[in-house]
């Protein structure tokens, strides 16, 4: 038996409603199926292409300077620089709430959530949120060596600081209570001290969808994120993660962004829009561009 190749619903979808609409489309709907078909294999070439580059390039992984520094994917951080990251990595899984065994008590930010989370009629975070919830030490490094050479006049303690998503959760919520959750989980989050930072809602683009929050925690300094998405975004997240780290890369050939953004804007776009979605406002705390 022949298996079902990953697009065969996709191209089916568009020759049937050609020919619902008549006989006389359906050469012109496949042939938006082969073009859109050739669009898509292009894409996911370059994203391999991209992926075997990378791990021919960077084989052994991230590694330790001898003076140590740190350095990985052609990025690196001086002594003083990797001594900020790893004192911001500390900070942050102490926040966290669990200890040097992976055990938590009831303080720290997780337990936070899984309490809010057992208060919820409707929703809950992500399946192995524990798993997730830290940045890992590589990965948070990578994206302070990137905030480094990007703004190489800046102290680096306050580029780890701005590193909001060094701790993120996401609560998935039906769509038909959608946008009451995110307002229940907010509120839930001011009533447990945190303090909102950013609220950035991103319902009416077509290169990501869902609501992204930022926090505090004033008992640890640090911040935060959380995330708010329904089944149909989260999956639309997870399918389009390869092409926004490359697309944020900086690396990528015209002709290859491209691709990714047709492929980004096929798989956002067509997830739907929860009733009541579109009226939550943008927040940035101390912000004169505050709308609602």
């Amino acid at each position: 038996m022949a298996v079902d190749g990953p697009h065969d619903d996709y191209a089916a979808d568009y020759v049937v409603r050609g020919a619902e609409a008549g006989d006389s489309q359906v050469g012109s709907a496949r042939r938006d199926v082969a073009a859109e078909e050739r669009d898509r294999s292009a894409c996911y070439d370059d994203l391999r292409a991209h992926d075997v580059s990378e791990q021919r390039a960077h084989p052994d992984g991230p590694e330790r300077t001898a003076d140590g520094g740190w350095r990985w994917k052609g990025y690196e951080l001086g002594p003083e620089a990797n001594r900020i990251a790893d004192a911001a990595i500390t900070a942050r899984r102490q926040a966290e709430g669990r200890d040097l065994e992976g055990n938590y008590a009831e303080t720290g930010i997780t337990p936070v959530m899984r309490r809010i989370e057992a208060e919820l009629e409707h929703g809950s975070l992500v399946p192995d949120t524990e798993k997730f919830a830290l940045k890992s030490p590589d990965r948070f490094k990578e994206k302070l060596a990137k905030m480094v050479t990007r703004f190489p006049d800046q102290d680096p303690r306050d580029l780890a600081s701005a590193i909001h998503d060094g701790i993120r959760y996401t609560y998935l919520l039906p769509d038909e209570h959608y946008t009451a959750g995110v307002a229940e989980i907010s509120q839930k989050l001011s009533d447990q001290g945190y303090d909102l930072r950013v609220r950035k809602p991103s319902w009416d683009t077509d290169d990501y969808r869902g609501v992204n929050t930022r926090w505090t925690s004033p008992t640890y300094d640090v911040q935060f994120e959380v995330q708010f998405h329904t089944a149909e975004s989260w999956e639309a997240k997870q399918k389009t993660h390869d092409i926004y780290e490359r697309l944020c890369d900086g690396r990528a050939s015209p002709l290859e962004r491209a691709h990714l953004e047709h492929e980004q804007r096929q798989v956002v776009t067509a997830v739907p829009v929860p009733p009541g979605a579109l009226d939550i406002t943008y927040y940035a705390k101390g912000s004169h561009d505050n709308r609602g």
